[in-house]
């Protein structure tokens, strides 16, 4: 049955190759043969990897010294076939890289962005990762997010856009963008709300500007972004020797909020730290305020937008995506915060919630 399985697999005869397979295992179940031509007919049937998958289980379960000689020969074919298929694959993105960058407009720079992959798809989308990205299959696991966004590269955006093409290809979700859009988006900071209905009315001003008044229907209010921006001080401690020594730890958080307002290409932030909660508007019924219910006036703030507006595209997993970004703190410093927040420690988070809450509003653009 051996010689008859290998002539039909040789001579291309699948169809009877199959049927002298399928008798086979019904008669010697057990038969490691068996499963090794089962693989190098997927091998010359063009799965690939299936046949390479099979291949590395039986080497781990015989021990038949000629088996396992003709089996190392297949995969060393099998994995020098997919170094060159890898190189083809490197070549031809590195030519389209250089085609598409004759263009001024993908020279811009760019950023890329990885999304949450479910952990149930995440072993295949790893597979296909390392191939891409040259990477181990481990790492490739571990590089690609299950919750949030994962900033993971920057780059020219023509040669990021072929990236991207490349990944969603295969079913890896992600998506990029331009510095150059995310500093074209006007950001406006909300003193307060004057009005709510039927027109929406701010007090709002744009960074180091003069209050002024802006005006919106409800319609137009498309999604939004929430997070919370930690404070920070430094502080003198007892270290481990009984010195004191300075160290930086967190003294409090700051919740922030996005409006967006797509179709004119504006962001009303709003800021517990700065929103005036002693005029204008009152969501919480009353105007009065003070330090011990500033918490409450901004969240009925908030509770007001869920309500108002349940069906509206939420983004709410901005800390794991910043701790992601501060990977890249050379391009966090090219971006404006658009926040005045008073910080007596430097820190590139305030950047990084102003990035997290662009590629929101320009996801789609891309």
């Amino acid at each position: 049955m051996l010689k008859e399985v290998a002539e039909a697999i040789e001579r291309h005869d699948y169809k009877t190759a199959e049927y002298l397979l399928q008798t086979w295992q019904q008669q010697e179940i057990d038969n490691p043969w068996v499963v090794f031509y089962t693989a190098r007919l997927a091998e010359v049937k063009g799965h690939l990897k299936s046949a390479s998958q099979q291949y590395r289980e039986l080497l781990q379960k015989t021990t038949n010294l000629k088996l396992i000689g003709q089996i190392r020969q297949r995969i060393e074919c099998l994995d020098e076939i997919d170094a060159q298929n890898q190189q083809k694959v490197k070549e031809e993105r590195l030519k389209a890289i250089a085609q598409a960058n004759r263009d001024p407009a993908n020279q811009e720079a760019g950023i890329l962005i990885l999304e949450p992959i479910p952990n149930e798809a995440k072993k295949q989308a790893a597979q296909q990762f390392a191939q891409i990205m040259q990477l181990d299959p481990y790492t490739a696991r571990l590089q690609l997010p299950s919750r949030a966004w994962r900033f993971y590269r920057t780059g020219t955006i023509g040669e990021l856009q072929i990236l991207k093409e490349t990944l969603k290809s295969v079913t890896i979700p992600c998506f990029c963008a331009t510095l150059k859009d995310i500093q074209k988006i006007k950001v406006y900071q909300i003193d307060y709300f004057l009005e709510i209905y039927p027109i929406v009315t701010v007090v709002c001003h744009t960074t180091h500007g003069k209050p002024t008044l802006f005006k919106f229907d409800r319609s137009e209010l498309v999604q939004r972004v929430e997070g919370i921006l930690p404070v920070f001080e430094e502080c003198l401690e007892v270290g481990i020797r009984r010195k004191m020594e300075r160290r930086t730890r967190t003294l409090d958080y700051i919740q922030v909020c996005d409006l967006h307002l797509k179709e004119r290409n504006i962001i009303l932030r709003l800021c517990a730290q700065t929103y005036k909660y002693h005029q204008g508007f009152a969501f919480s019924g009353k105007n009065t305020i003070d330090a011990a219910t500033s918490r409450d006036h901004w969240n009925h703030l908030i509770t007001y937008f869920k309500e108002r507006f349940p069906q509206q595209s939420v983004y709410l997993e901005f800390t794991p995506f910043a701790e992601t970004a501060f990977n890249f703190p050379e391009t966090l410093k090219l971006i404006e915060p658009n926040l005045e927040l008073l910080r007596r420690e430097d820190t590139l988070w305030d950047q990084a919630f102003h990035l997290y809450s662009s590629l929101a509003f320009l996801k789609e653009k891309y």
